[in-house]
């Protein structure tokens, strides 16, 4: 009887990469078809069995590993993304409340100027002195 990879991979309770990865990491003695997929015999069948029975732990904890980091990985990436997402809202909001400051002490400016202004237009009207016509000497003592 041959099975095709699939066929293998389901009786073995394992997937086709598996198999196709213990195919070349142990040997087995199968033959490739038309379409260049694995066709194993019973035989072959047999020694994917073995080699499932005394090896498959190590493989899944190593499978079960890399998994895990990469999951970690991907956690630590979203918090990193957060953590920037955080710091730019934060520094957006810093340079607003700056810029309301900055606009408010302008304001100010704006009404001192005006003020200012105000003052220098009543100041001529009302400490304008009046000038005295210069008497001369003899007009002095007359």
């Amino acid at each position: 009887m041959e099975l095709k990879t699939s066929a293998v991979a389901k009786r073995l309770g394992v997937s086709t990469k598996t198999v196709q990865r213990w195919v070349k990491k142990y040997k087995i003695p199968c033959t490739k078809n038309e379409a260049g997929h694995y066709v194993f015999t019973n035989e072959a069948i047999e020694q994917l069995e073995k080699y499932k029975f005394l090896g498959i732990d190590e493989e899944e904890k190593e499978h079960a590993e890399w998994e895990e980091v990469e999951q970690r990985l991907h956690e630590l990436e979203r918090k990193i993304e957060q953590k920037a997402d955080d710091v730019v809202s934060f520094q957006l909001l810093q340079h607003r409340r700056e810029m309301e400051e900055m606009l408010h002490y302008m304001q100010q400016l704006e009404q001192r100027i005006t003020q200012l202004e105000k003052q220098k237009q009543i100041e001529p009207a009302i400490e304008q002195p009046t000038k005295q016509k210069r008497r001369g000497i003899i007009s002095f003592f007359l």
